[in-house]
């Protein structure tokens, strides 16, 4: 497996021993500085759960359509559910308000608020918080995908904190920023194309991811994805069993004053005569902050010579705008 972007081994974290700390930090941070991208290792997430996750998502899409759409997300508060083919384009979340569809569906979860803690049930948390929708089959989906999601959250908790430490920052120095995270959990399939794209469609469009960090889970087919280098070129990443690729978001970005990189990314399509063996699926923890944590750049990045590029914005707000423009084709198609 020849990927350009390095594999982090992160077990020796979970050690207690420092010294082992500061090397998987150091480590994080070179793949950050360089890629924005790792493949990650030692991650402890039980396997057994990851297939069962990857089992759940096959069979939903397996469904029907009209079976799908009894859980249409259109209109539903905080973008929970079924997502049909070509109805988003994350291309447009750069600037291209004409790129056409993406050739994919999708399901998506997100953080539900809690009955007990006003944070999550206030009208400003409203859709950042929302109730998930969940179809009738298959029938273990939800606890299926609610623990995978808990996992992916407590990884993700342990990554930001790796993070910190990288930043030369208390390991804890995120923790009360992310302790209410509006993390969704999306599944994505793209089945072998049965027609010819038209000009400039592939299966997910080039872009940034919005948040902090994103744990993919992968399958190798053809038609995958692909990440711009410093070079100017773009890279394959192939998915390795029992790792996820991890890539950095826009607020890490801003966060660390640029210092880290939120990488250009792509999922292409497959050759036109790859038939079924190119149907793919990917499941995707998009992690992001409170809602209300404001994105400041580190006191570890900013100096003199290097002073702040952005200005403070609240987590909320920049997510909001990049779904507001990564949905807007369902608006002009």
């Amino acid at each position: 497996m020849n990927n350009a972007v390095p594999l982090v081994e992160i077990s020796p974290w979970f050690s207690g021993d420092e010294k082992a700390r500061d090397a998987v930090a150091a480590a994080v941070d070179k793949a950050c500085v360089e890629w924005g991208f790792l493949i990650l290792a030692g991650h402890n997430i039980d396997p057994e759960l990851i297939e069962a996750m990857s089992a759940t998502s096959r069979a939903f899409f397996d469904l029907p359509v009209e079976e799908k759409l009894k859980v249409d997300a259109s209109g539903s508060v905080g973008g929970r559910g079924y997502y049909r083919m070509e109805a988003k384009s994350l291309a447009r979340t750069l600037g291209d308000k004409t790129a056409p569809g993406d050739l994919r569906e999708s399901f998506r979860i997100g953080a539900e608020p809690v009955a007990a803690d006003p944070r999550t049930t206030s009208l400003e948390a409203r859709g950042h918080f929302a109730d998930n929708r969940w179809p009738e089959l298959p029938r273990e989906m939800k606890p299926v995908w609610t623990q995978y999601y808990q996992a992916c959250d407590r990884l993700s908790t342990e990554l930001m904190r790796i993070c910190a430490r990288a930043l030369k920052m208390p390991d804890d120095y995120f923790d009360d920023m992310i302790d209410r995270s509006t993390s969704n959990l999306v599944a994505q399939n793209y089945p072998p194309l049965d027609k010819p794209p038209v000009p400039g469609q592939v299966r997910n469009g080039a872009h940034t991811d919005f948040g902090t960090l994103t744990l993919l889970l992968a399958e190798d087919r053809p038609g995958g994805l692909q990440l711009k280098g410093l070079d100017g070129e773009w890279h394959d990443i192939r998915p390795i069993p029992g790792t996820y690729i991890v890539n950095l978001g826009d607020m890490m970005a801003q966060w660390t004053n640029d210092r880290w990189r939120s990488t250009l990314h792509r999922v292409v399509n497959p050759p036109a005569d790859a038939g079924a063996a190119s149907r793919r699926l990917s499941v995707v923890f998009f992690h992001t902050p409170n809602f209300d944590a404001t994105i400041a750049c580190i006191p570890s990045c900013v100096s003199e010579a290097r002073p702040a590029s952005y200005e403070p914005i609240q987590a909320g707000e920049h997510i909001a705008r990049k779904l507001r423009a990564v949905e807007s084709v369902s608006k002009t198609s």
